[in-house]
C-alpha cells in the first residue's frame, strides 16, 4: 500500500472513531508527503503538532501498522504536504491525490466556515460545538475517555492575565494536589469569561499526571437529567455509585440545581462523600453561593467551605493575547495592529472576543485578503460604529418615551402614576448604564435629586431579577438605543 492509498483510508478510520468536532479540528487539516527518510504527516504549527502527538498519534501509528506494515516509517513534522479527503468507499482510496495549494486549503476552510456564517453573523465561541447533553450521551460511546473534557481546553491553550491569574495558579495546584486545601473549588463569573476552559484544564492536567484517575466533567443540567432518569427507572443505587466512583468531578453552572429539592438532596450526600474520601469537587456558577436563589442552605455552607474565586473580564493586553492564540490555533496570520484594533473595540466576554475573531477570519478567507486593520474595520463595521456612538441623556429619554408611548414632559414631570413612574425609572437606569453622567447630573435632566436617581437604579435592577417583562423591556431598549 502506498501513501496515496494509506492516508485516505487512515482518515476514514479516524473520522469513524473520533467525534466530528475533534476530527475537523485536528485531523482533517493534516497533510502528508513522501521524503527520503519516509512518510511524513505535516501539521501547520507547533501547537497543532503537539496536540496531535499527544492525543491521536498512537492511533495513527496503530493504523499504519495494520494497513501498511511494510511501508516506510511514518513521522510527524511541521510543514505542508499534500491534502487528501477521507475515503468514502474502498475504491475511493485509489483516487488521485489533490496537490495542496493556497486555493485548495482556502476552499476547504471556507466550506467549514460557510456553514456557520450567514450575512456576516458572529460565529459561536467554538465552531460546531455540540450541546453538552449531546456530547455526554451520543459521543461518549465513540471515544475511550469517559471524562467528557474538550481536547482544546488545556492549560497550554489558556491565556493568563490579571483577570484570571490567581484562579489559574490555584487550578494548577489542584491538578497537582487534588482533594487538598482547595476542596471544593468554586469558580464564578459572568458568562463567557473562561470558567469552563479553566476547570476542564484541571481535568486534563490531572489525567496527564495520573492516567488512571477517574475524572468527569458535566453541566448541572446533565446531572439533573441523570437523576430524573434514575427516578424513572428506579435505579437510584446505580445513580449514586456512578458519581461516587470519580476522583475529580467538575459540575458546571451549579446554579441550575437550585430549587430542585431532590437533586439538591442527592448532591448534598454526594458532596459529603467527596469530602470524606478527600476527592476533588470543582464547581462553577454565575454568582457567589450565598447569592444563588433557592439553593439549599446546607449546600451554600459547603460550597463556601472551600475556595471561591471570581474571574474578571480580560484587560486589553489579555484580549490581544487571546486573539493571537486563536489565530495560532486557526493557522491564521494576525497582524499585531489588527489584534489591538479588535481588542480595543470588543471589551465584553472572551466569547464575544472569539466570535469577533471568527467573523474577521471568515472575511479574510472569503476575500483572500490578509487580516489588517482595514479588513477588521470592514468585518466589524457595525460593532465599531456602535462603540463610537455617543450616548446622550436626551437621546435615551426620547427612545424610552417613544417605547412606552408617553411624552417627554411626562418623564420630567411630577406625575407618579405607575405607567409614568416606571418608564421614568427605566430611563434613569439606562442613562446610568450607558453614559458617564453622575447621579446629580442625571437627576438634573428629570428635575430630581441624586437620591431619587439612586432609588430608581436600584428599583429597576431588582425588578429585572423579579419580573421577566421588565428585563425584556430593558434589553429591547438597549438594542433600540444602540441601533
Amino acid at each position: 500500500m502506498n501513501l496515496h492509498e494509506f492516508w485516505p483510508e487512515c482518515l476514514m478510520r479516524l473520522q469513524q472513531s473520533l467525534p466530528t468536532r475533534q476530527y475537523q479540528m485536528w485531523i482533517a487539516p493534516l497533510t502528508v508527503d513522501e521524503t527520503a527518510e519516509g512518510w511524513r504527516v505535516y501539521a501547520k504549527t507547533q501547537f497543532v503538532l503537539t496536540q496531535v502527538k499527544k492525543q491521536f498519534w498512537t492511533e495513527i501509528e496503530t493504523l499504519k501498522t495494520e494497513l501498511a506494515a511494510d511501508a516506510p516509517a511514518l513521522a510527524l513534522a511541521i510543514g505542508e504536504g499534500r491534502h487528501f479527503q477521507a475515503a468514502l468507499a474502498a475504491e475511493a482510496a485509489q483516487a488521485q491525490p489533490v496537490a495542496v495549494g493556497a486555493s485548495v486549503v482556502r476552499e476547504s476552510a471556507m466550506d467549514i466556515v460557510q456553514k456557520y456564517v450567514r450575512a456576516d453573523a458572529v460565529l459561536p465561541l467554538e465552531t460546531a460545538a455540540p450541546p453538552t447533553a449531546e456530547v455526554g450521551v451520543k459521543e461518549k460511546d465513540k471515544t475511550k475517555p469517559g471524562h467528557n473534557l474538550q481536547p482544546e481546553f488545556t492549560f497550554d491553550t489558556l491565556v493568563v492575565g490579571k483577570g484570571n491569574e490567581v484562579a489559574v495558579a490555584v487550578a494548577r495546584n489542584i491538578a497537582e494536589q487534588p482533594g487538598g486545601d482547595y476542596n471544593p473549588f468554586y469558580l464564578y463569573s459572568s458568562p463567557g469569561l473562561g470558567k469552563t476552559h479553566l476547570v476542564q484544564a484541571i481535568g486534563h492536567a490531572l489525567l496527564r499526571a495520573h492516567p488512571k484517575a477517574k475524572v468527569a466533567y458535566m453541566h448541572a443540567d446533565d446531572y439533573v437529567r441523570s437523576l430524573m432518569n434514575a427516578a424513572k427507572n428506579q435505579a437510584f443505587d446505580a445513580f449514586k455509585q456512578k458519581y461516587k466512583q470519580y476522583d475529580l468531578l467538575i459540575l458546571d453552572d451549579v446554579q441550575f440545581i437550585a430549587g430542585k429539592e431532590r437533586t439538591m438532596e442527592e448532591f448534598f450526600y454526594l458532596f459529603n462523600h467527596f469530602q470524606k474520601e478527600k476527592k476533588q469537587l470543582i464547581l462553577t456558577g454565575d454568582k457567589l453561593p450565598n447569592d444563588i436563589d433557592e439553593m439549599d442552605v446546607r449546600l451554600k455552607t459547603r460550597f463556601n467551605s472551600g475556595l471561591s474565586l471570581r474571574l474578571e473580564p480580560p484587560e486589553l493586553e489579555m484580549r490581544v493575547a487571546i486573539l493571537q492564540k486563536k489565530a495560532e490555533l486557526a493557522g491564521t496570520q494576525l497582524d499585531e495592529a489588527a489584534a489591538f484594533f479588535i481588542a480595543k473595540h470588543i471589551k465584553g466576554s472572551v466569547r464575544d472576543l472569539e466570535g469577533a475573531f471568527k467573523r474577521v477570519d471568515a472575511r479574510s478567507r472569503f476575500t483572500g485578503r490578509a487580516i489588517d486593520i482595514d479588513l477588521v474595520r470592514d468585518a466589524l463595521q457595525d460593532i465599531v460604529a456602535s462603540s463610537h456612538r455617543v450616548m446622550t441623556a436626551e437621546g435615551i429619554m426620547e427612545t424610552v418615551s417613544k417605547y412606552y408611548g408617553i411624552g417627554m414632559n411626562d418623564l420630567t414631570g411630577k406625575k407618579r402614576a405607575r405607567n409614568i413612574a416606571r418608564p421614568r425609572q427605566m430611563a434613569m437606569a439606562l442613562i446610568k448604564e450607558l453614559t458617564a453622567l453622575s447621579l446629580p447630573a442625571i437627576g438634573h435632566h428629570f428635575d430630581r435629586n441624586h437620591t431619587t436617581v439612586m432609588h430608581a437604579v436600584k428599583a429597576i435592577a431588582d425588578l429585572r431579577q423579579e419580573e421577566a417583562q421588565v428585563e425584556q423591556d430593558y434589553q429591547k431598549l438597549l438594542i433600540l438605543i444602540k441601533s
